[in-house]
């Protein structure tokens, strides 16, 4: 993930949450991390992080600043004055508590329309709706959050309206704005999320050039999954046709024959083959519906959540597609061409699962 310089985080938590029978957001659950836990891994590489709350709010971390509002019952605008006033960097990243299908790219790609030239970096979604609680907020606005809090003026929207706005419109991107800024304000919000999270099958792939240790890398990885009592899958791709010595057999020459697919069963296992061109991964994903992981040996290329395998002696560069690169595994202490993205030593297992677990949980 990119390191996001002079640039700070602040998670806006000071609600009251009435839809939500008056429960603090940030410490819903999905999985086994709460919003803010997931939160707290998603801005690792802010500067510093803060958190937005009132004083009757009992939610510490070691991971984020408390600031407590100054200014009691008019709404987000406090968390934003006070969160700018006490920030140490230039700019300040901005979210509420309660959007939990924010991801890493999404972050990186609105910190790449900062500059000094405006005021905010405010998101506007597909249908042209504006959300003045998730962008960057430069100092610059301060004084004019100042003056609307004096005015008693604490409508957001009335405060964008005359600060120097850059709008980052997602209609010309890739990203699902319904799920990224999607809210989760009522229990029947939360149910939704919760259930489709429960099942949803992670992904994720070792990458990296021939000879780099993929499938050695894996086998030591399944091992760890099986051991915490996941169910997990592998899916490899093969650049050519490939072949299975157990497969020159009948069921072999039924495909050769001509027929679309074949399947063999045994007391213990069965194999289904069919005649079909290459298509997208998301389709073969679709056969592991039941499975909590599935690790992708290869797609160096893809755009999936990724890790890659560089050893001396066998090359000494990054070969990946560096959209949704995690992190590297290396016996290099440096890779010649990325910046700013983790090395991990590849002998140390344990801090290579733990890596994962933490990106795709």
């Amino acid at each position: 993930m990119t390191k996001f310089y002079n640039i700070d985080a602040l998670v806006l938590a000071g609600g009251k949450s009435s839809r939500m029978n008056f429960s603090d957001k940030a410490l819903l659950k999905i999985g086994n991390k709460t919003f803010l836990e997931n939160l707290e891994i998603l801005f690792s590489n802010f500067n510093r992080k803060y958190i937005s709350l009132n004083s009757s709010q009992n939610i510490s971390s070691n991971s984020f600043i408390r600031i407590d509002d100054e200014y009691n019952e008019i709404g987000p605008i406090s968390g934003l004055y006070n969160g700018l006033s006490k920030c140490e960097s230039s700019y300040l990243f901005v979210a509420p508590c309660d959007v939990p299908n924010l991801t890493a790219d999404f972050l990186e790609y609105i910190t790449n329309f900062i500059s000094s030239d405006y005021d905010a970096f405010i998101v506007k979604d597909k249908d042209g709706f504006i959300h003045p609680l998730m962008g960057v907020y430069n100092k610059s606005a301060l004084e004019k959050i100042k003056i609307a809090i004096n005015s008693e003026d604490y409508k957001i929207m009335n405060l964008v309206k005359n600060l120097n706005v850059k709008y980052i419109d997602l209609k010309y991107t890739n990203f699902d704005d319904l799920e990224i800024l999607k809210n989760i304000n009522t229990p029947e919000d939360y149910k939704n999320l919760t259930s489709s999270s429960e099942n949803k099958t992670k992904f994720f792939a070792v990458s990296g050039i021939k000879n780099s240790g993929k499938t050695t890398l894996i086998t030591k990885l399944l091992k760890k999954f099986k051991d915490e009592g996941y169910k997990v899958g592998t899916i490899k791709h093969d650049g050519h046709d490939f072949q299975m010595d157990n497969l020159n057999s009948d069921t072999d020459k039924h495909i050769k024959s001509g027929a679309h697919g074949t399947l063999i069963f045994s007391k213990n296992k069965f194999m289904f083959l069919e005649q079909t061109p290459e298509t997208e991964i998301e389709f073969y994903l679709n056969f592991f519906k039941d499975y909590d992981i599935i690790i992708l040996e290869g797609f160096k290329g893809s755009n999936h959540p990724k890790l890659e395998i560089i050893r001396k002696n066998i090359s000494n560069k990054s070969v990946c597609n560096l959209n949704n690169l995690k992190f590297i595994v290396s016996d290099l202490e440096v890779i010649s061409n990325v910046n700013d993205i983790k090395i991990l030593d590849i002998n140390d297992i344990g801090s290579i699962f733990k890596e994962i677990k933490t990106v795709i949980f």
